[in-house]
Formats: C-alpha cells, sequence, structure tokens
C-alpha cells in the first residue's frame, strides 16, 4: 500500500519536505494543507497599485552547500546580483548601515567616536584581565556591550533592540545576539574596512541574490516542481491532530465556512507554530511539563504598512533602519530597488515594518491609526509628505520570530522532549522548530526531515531529527 503523508503548511520548509518525498518515496500520497488562499507562508507577496512587496524582502544567500545547490538549480537563470545598499535614521541624520568608523566620525563628531573607542577598551580590557570571560549574567545586552563596547550599544543597538521585541534587552537570551546580530563587535567592523571578509564568514551582506518578482516566484516554481502527484488543501486549518492506535495520524481539518473533514496518515510533517502542534497534542496526551512550557513561549507579530506613492523612487536603499522613539516602525524597505521587475516605471512602494505583541496596544490598534502613525513618522523624517501617498495598504503577519527570553532553551527542552514521543510525527521549520533562521535554513531543514526519516533513520527518525535540531540553532542570520 503507499504510505499516506500530511505536510501541515506550505512555507519554502513544507515545500522543500515534499519535494524531497518525492524524490525518495515517488509512490507515496502525498497531502499539503494550508490555512490560507495561496501558498508560501511568509513566503508570499502582497499587491498595491502595480506594485509588488515581498512579505520582508527575501534576498538570497546562503551558506548551504546544498541549499545553494538546489537554487542554482530550480532557478539560477532567473537570479539577478545585487549589490547592498542600506541606511540608518540616526538622532536626525542619516548614516551608512551597518556603520562603518569614518561614518560615525563624520555624522557624529570626534567626541562620540572617542566615547565609542573608549567604552570598546574598556571592555576589552575588562576581558583581558577577567581571562577572557564576561562580566556578570549572561543576555543580550551583556553580550552586545562586550562586542562592540557600552557607548557604541546605547548609540545603536540598545534602542532598535527595545523598539523590535518590546522588551528590556536584559530580558532577552544571549542566543538572539550570537544568532541575529550579523556585524560581528567592533574589531570585526574594523577588520571588514580594512581587510575584508572571506566567503562564508561575511558578518554583513555587501551583495546577495535576488527572483525577479519576488520571493513568491520561487514558490510557485517549488510548485510546479511537485507536479501532479501532491494533493494541495487551501483554505484548510488544522484544529486538531491526533496519535491513533494502529501508529497512524488523524488530521483534522475545517475549511472557510465551517466544513470539516478527517483524514488518516502514516506520517506528519508540522510546520505550523509549534505552540499550536503542542496545544492540539494535550488534548491526546497530557503533559504537564510540555504544557507549560508552550503556554509560556511567545512570537513577535510584525505589522506591515505599505505606502504607494508618485514617485519612480522613493529613496535608493533597500532598507532603511529606524531605531528612535520617532518612529512607530522600526524597518523599512522598497521593493523596486531589489528589481524593477516589482513595480512600474511611474509609482513605487515603500512597506514599513511594525513588531508588536499578540493583545498589545500596536495589536489592538486599528488600520488606520497605523497609517497615520506611519505617515506621521515618514514625514518627521523628511522621507515623503502625505501628498505623495495614493494609497496604503496594512497587513498583520501573527507569526514571525520567537521570542528567546531567558527561560526560552528550557522551555523548548521539554517541547522537543515531548515531542520525540510521538513515532510519524515531526515538527519542522522556523515556527515549527521555534527558531531563528532565513528562508534557506528553512528549506534545509524541510530536505533534512525528509532524508532523517526515509532514507537514513526510518526506525527511530523522531530522536535522531530532534537531536539534530541542536544544530539548527547554530545558523547564522546574515543581514
Amino acid at each position: 500500500m503507499k504510505r499516506r503523508v500530511a505536510i501541515l503548511g506550505t512555507g519554502v520548509c513544507g515545500l522543500a519536505i515534499a519535494l524531497r518525498l518525492r524524490e525518495l518515496e515517488p509512490d507515496a500520497s502525498v497531502v499539503l494543507y494550508e490555512s490560507e488562499e495561496r501558498v508560501g507562508g511568509l513566503a508570499r507577496s502582497l499587491t498595491l497599485g502595480d506594485q509588488v512587496a515581498d512579505l520582508g524582502p527575501h534576498r538570497i544567500h546562503t551558506e548551504l552547500p546544498d541549499v545553494r545547490a538546489f537554487l542554482n538549480q530550480i532557478a539560477g537563470e532567473e537570479m539577478v546580483r545585487v549589490e547592498r545598499q542600506s541606511r540608518m535614521w540616526l538622532r536626525g541624520r542619516w548614516i551608512e548601515y551597518p556603520p562603518r568608523p569614518l561614518e560615525i566620525l563624520r555624522v557624529l563628531g570626534p567626541a562620540a567616536v572617542a566615547r565609542v573607542m573608549g567604552s570598546f577598551g574598556v571592555e576589552m580590557a575588562g576581558r583581558l584581565l577577567g581571562g577572557g570571560k564576561r562580566r556578570g549574567p549572561e543576555n543580550f545586552e551583556t553580550v552586545m556591550t562586550s562586542a562592540f563596547g557600552t557607548a557604541l550599544y546605547r548609540l545603536i543597538v540598545l534602542g532598535y533592540t527595545r523598539k523590535v521585541w518590546k522588551v528590556d534587552p536584559r530580558e532577552l537570551h544571549a542566543d538572539i545576539a550570537r544568532v541575529r546580530v550579523s556585524a560581528g563587535g567592533l574589531d570585526r567592523i574594523v577588520k571588514r574596512v580594512l581587510v575584508g571578509e572571506k566567503e562564508g564568514e561575511e558578518t554583513a551582506l555587501k551583495k546577495f541574490l535576488y527572483i525577479p518578482g519576488g520571493v513568491e516566484r520561487l514558490v510557485e516554481i517549488m510548485r510546479e516542481r511537485l507536479g501532479d502527484g501532491v494533493r494541495l488543501e487551501t483554505r484548510r486549518t488544522v484544529v486538531d491532530l491526533a496519535p491513533l492506535d494502529d501508529g497512524r495520524w488523524s488530521v483534522e481539518t475545517e475549511g472557510p465556512r465551517g466544513g470539516k473533514r478527517t483524514e488518516k496518515f502514516d506520517r506528519v510533517y508540522s510546520t505550523i507554530p509549534v505552540t499550536d502542534l503542542v496545544d492540539m497534542l494535550q488534548r491526546h496526551r497530557p503533559d504537564p511539563a510540555a504544557d507549560r512550557a508552550r503556554s509560556q513561549m511567545r512570537f513577535i507579530a510584525n505589522f506591515l504598512v505599505a505606502v504607494l506613492v508618485d514617485r519612480p523612487r522613493v529613496t535608493e536603499n533597500h532598507w532603511l533602519y529606524f531605531p528612535g522613539r520617532d518612529t512607530i516602525f522600526n524597518r523599512g524597505y522598497e521593493p523596486k530597488n531589489f528589481s524593477t521587475s516589482m513595480g512600474g516605471e511611474k509609482q513605487s512602494l515603500l512597506v514599513l515594518e511594525i513588531t508588536c505583541h499578540h493583545g498589545d496596544r500596536i495589536w489592538n490598534a486599528s488600520d488606520k491609526v497605523l497609517v497615520k502613525k506611519t505617515l506621521d513618522g515618514l514625514e518627521r523624517t523628511g522621507i515623503l509628505s502625505r501628498e505623495a501617498v495614493r494609497e496604503t495598504l496594512v497587513h498583520r503577519i501573527p507569526h514571525t520570530y520567537p521570542v528567546y527570553d531567558l527561560g526560552y532553551r528550557k522551555r523548548l527542552a521539554h517541547v522537543w522532549r515531548y515531542l520525540e514521543e510521538f513515532p510519524g510525527l515531526i515538527s519542522v521549520g522556523r515556527q515549527g522548530l521555534f527558531l531563528h533562521n532565513n528562508m534557506d535554513h528553512s528549506i534545509h531543514m524541510g530536505f533534512r526531515a525528509a532524508d532523517v526519516s526515509l532514507r537514513e533513520h526510518p526506525d527511530a527518525p523522531e530522536r535522531h531529527f530532534y537531536h539534530e535540531v541542536r544544530r539548527f540553532q547554530k545558523f547564522r542570520i546574515v543581514d
């Protein structure tokens, strides 16, 4: 009999699993469930006028050989090389980002540079006297002050971190600094300026690849390669997942009009938020420690405010960063600067990102309020005036990145141990593993989930896969 496989979620991780399954077990019957109308997860696009934008710009850069080979195979001829240009709005002025020492000198003056270098010297001396060890408890703030010095940390990093995560940086785990802050320390910034960097050791991207038409074009290519052997069920939300006595799984889904349907499968790969997955499993196999851990795990939410303007270009930059309190948004991007295929010539689109937590003041704000505050910030920074705006759109993303607070590792260990006890079920991907990672990492994890379960350890894949997750935690996000 054909093995029946369900994949929950159709982001690039879910699609990568399906592609590998088609390669390793072509006779398997595979069903993909997607709650949205279109496949892609966060690798989708929004449209306003004749302009298109990714849900967060998906530049292509990878240090993973299997993903590099895969992307070159399916989209190598389409990808274009882009030379990065980014700016940060800092204390009423624009500076190049990532900042260079000479840029800080030009904008902020010699006194500020002296403070930056002096505080970094103090940190270095403290490390030398302490045998290389940092002083005090380790958290995001202690790691970053050790890397950059207190002055530069307070100048650039502190405000941006508070604004993005909506918590005190001392309440964030040091892993966020290790995984997400790609610039390295001040010593590496100086070294990058003087001698450059080796491929694979970049601390900040100067060039990257991009797919004309946006990341949804990559999703289309992956979907096309699946062929007719995979059944795709969109607008079907998974409402229950139950282990059966015969070793199979029951997957219950609900459509947009309330119609429920239940199907049975031999194996399930889940890319939905692990908090939702564990919540469903608790109904059938309660575990107080895992349930308590799940209830304390949070994802940051993201609002995108797209602003259509009557200009061929708003800026020449790919990314704009806003660490100050004078704007509600923390980052912006102009899709047309990534590729001219993203819109017509007469207008352009500027997309601003606003982060929040579920249930907070921003989360509960209306679209009208978010648009007003966004336009206020754009005028305040001199980017554009309201008169140039023709249309706006607000797009809400409930789950973007997991929040690594000080206790997240212990909670995550409880959840992984709990999931290991379910034969035939693997949770994978950014949301499914509660990990910080980029699109290439998600593709790689999808490949690995299929390889471990079908080719390498078919008898006990769950234990082997969750052991490999420790390696996934070390992925670097290079911006």
